[in-house]
Formats: structure tokens, C-alpha cells, sequence
């Protein structure tokens, strides 16, 4: 079976590629010219480049395939414009070249994010058949990355999985976490927060899970671990799986919300967007994001590592990699 993946070089594309490489299948990934191929290095695929804006391109491409696997997207960007460019009409782009190309393939897997939903009300998980209202225009752009998805119902079976926050080796995200445990400090909030977490392999294998799974078909789930975690609940795990002690350090609000306006100002000059931006902070201020796993679990029998493991893992390829 020959599999297409957008966005392979990427932080979850990577690992999903080696895990599909791992279980025999041939892998192609359609990639820029400008990107960089680091994260694949070890890996023998195949390399298409084509952009997500050439439709025509697409689809002659997709004619040679058999599942579609799109976890292209960008997860920061200077204004809607380019989240809708990215997220929203690339994909449109993809489905409309993969509709052209229904009689042959077998599978369109997206990958979305928790943000779609937007935050739950309650620490009690969010069901698939509760409104979405995402409060960033990343979460409303993966939203309606979706909608675009849904397109293919009739004529192309396909799966939208929404991961929790994703943290394993090669993230640069949730390092932060691990490199304040690294200095012996575990970070918590003044007001409690609730999140929830998935190891990125997990990710990786329920891709493979669904591959040749009908049960699948036409559906959306949830992927996390199925715990709540609050961030000191995080930082504390981390700290135990490893060994580490650590003190407290409290992070107000008002500390993100200023970051979040420097890293601002500094886009504005650069024209770069930054890890933080005050949009990024009212996702991270809410007070819960949890949504319910069970359907996934019950579709393809995955097992989710615990913070724990995956902690322990990805803590030892910070430290051979030398991130710390």
C-alpha cells in the first residue's frame, strides 16, 4: 500500500512517518524545497514537491496512491490570512484533488488539533456531539480545515483526529516544561488549569490503526492519554520519572500576557510569527481543555502511554540530543 503524507518533516509528521515505515508501507511525503529534511534523515521514503496551492498538480499526483495522510497545517502565523492559506484552502486544495482521484484511493486521515473544540466548560471531558468553539483563529482555522474534510463523506472514506497537546522527542513546544524540571523548577499557576496530553508515537500508531480499520470510517475522535493533568501535575511527573527535584515557581497571568505582548511587538518588526502571541496565551489561560478519548479507544483497541514513560523517553532524547 502506497501512502502520501503532507507535512512529514515536521514534528508529529516525522514520527508518524517512521512508524509507517516501521509496519512495511511505502511512504511518500510531499515537501517544499525550502524544507528542511532533518527530521527524516534516517528515514527511506520518497520526496514529491509539490505545494498545496497547485490543485492541477495534486491531482495527478494523488492518482498514484492509496491513502492520504494530512498533517500539514501551521500552528502560529502573523494574521488570519495566513492560517486560512495554510490550513484552511490547502486543504480544501487536497480534498478537491483527492475527490478527483475517489475510484483509487481508500483513506483521507487529517490531523487536526484539540483547538478546534475549542475549551470544554467542565474538568468533565468533552463529547464529540458538544458545539466546537475554538478562541483562537488557529483552532477556528483546523475547524474549518475540517468542514473541508467532511467533504469527502460518500466518496472517500475518511478519519479527523483531534491530539490533545502533543509532547515527545523532536518537540519544541512542551520542552519548556522539561527544561524548567532540567533546572530544578516545576511551574505552576496561580489559578488551576486542566489539560490534557498525548505522546506523539501514540499519535503515530493510531494512524496505523486506522489505515485498514472501516470503523473508523467517517468519524472524528479525540486522542490524549485519557488523564487530567493540571501544570504542576505535569511538571511533578516529569520531575519523578526522572529523578529530579525540584522547587516551586509560581507563573502568574499577568507575566504570560506580557510576554505574550513582547514577543508581539518583536513579530511586528521581524515579520516572523513567535512562539508566543496573545492568542496562544488565551488558549494556555483557559481553564479547562479536556475531551473524551474513549471512542478511539474502543474503535482500535490503542493504549496510550502514560505521562510517565513517554516523560522518561522524551526527557532522554532532550538530554542525548543536547536540547538542554
Amino acid at each position: 500500500m502506497k501512502i502520501l503524507i503532507t507535512g512529514a518533516t515536521g514534528f508529529v509528521g516525522s514520527h508518524i512517518v517512521s512508524e509507517l515505515l516501521s509496519q512495511g508501507y511505502d511512504v511518500t511525503a510531499i515537501v517544499r524545497k525550502t524544507s528542511k529534511l532533518d527530521n527524516l534523515k534516517d528515514c527511506k521514503i520518497n520526496y514529491e514537491y509539490v505545494s498545496l496551492d497547485d490543485e492541477e498538480s495534486l491531482v495527478k499526483l494523488l492518482s498514484e496512491f492509496d491513502v492520504i495522510v494530512h498533517c500539514a497545517g501551521i500552528v502560529r502565523a502573523l494574521n488570519w490570512d495566513n492560517y486560512e492559506k495554510t490550513n484552511v484552502i490547502g486543504t480544501r486544495n487536497l480534498v478537491n484533488a483527492a475527490i478527483k482521484n475517489k475510484d483509487t484511493l481508500k483513506k483521507f486521515i487529517y490531523i487536526s488539533s484539540q483547538a478546534a473544540m475549542g475549551p470544554s466548560t467542565t474538568q468533565v471531558p468533552k463529547s464529540l456531539s458538544e458545539k466546537e468553539n475554538p478562541v483562537s483563529l488557529y483552532g477556528k482555522s483546523k475547524l474549518m480545515a475540517e468542514q473541508e474534510v467532511k467533504k469527502l463523506s460518500g466518496q472517500i472514506p475518511y478519519t479527523i483526529l483531534r491530539p490533545a497537546s502533543v509532547y515527545g522527542p523532536r518537540d519544541k513546544d512542551i520542552f519548556i516544561f522539561f527544561n524548567l524540571v532540567k533546572h530544578h523548577l516545576k511551574p505552576q499557576t496561580f489559578n488551576k488549569r486542566f489539560i490534557q496530553l498525548i505522546f506523539v508515537k501514540d499519535i503515530a500508531e493510531v494512524i496505523y490503526k486506522i489505515i485498514n480499520n472501516t470503523k473508523t470510517d467517517n468519524k472524528t475522535y479525540y486522542l490524549s492519554d485519557g488523564n487530567i493533568y493540571t501544570w504542576k501535575s505535569v511538571a511533578e511527573t516529569i520531575a519523578k520519572a526522572n529523578n529530579i527535584k525540584t522547587v516551586p515557581i509560581m507563573l502568574f497571568d499577568f507575566i504570560f500576557k506580557t510576554t505574550a505582548n513582547i514577543y508581539e511587538t518583536v513579530a511586528k518588526f521581524t515579520k516572523k510569527p513567535q512562539v508566543l502571541s496573545r492568542e496562544k496565551i488565551t488558549e494556555m489561560l483557559q481553564t479547562y481543555w479536556t475531551a473524551d478519548n474513549s471512542e478511539i479507544i474502543k474503535d482500535t483497541g490503542i493504549e496510550f502511554k502514560k505521562l510517565e514513560i513517554g516523560a522518561k523517553i522524551t526527557y532522554n532524547w532532550y538530554l542525548e540530543n543536547k536540547y538542554f
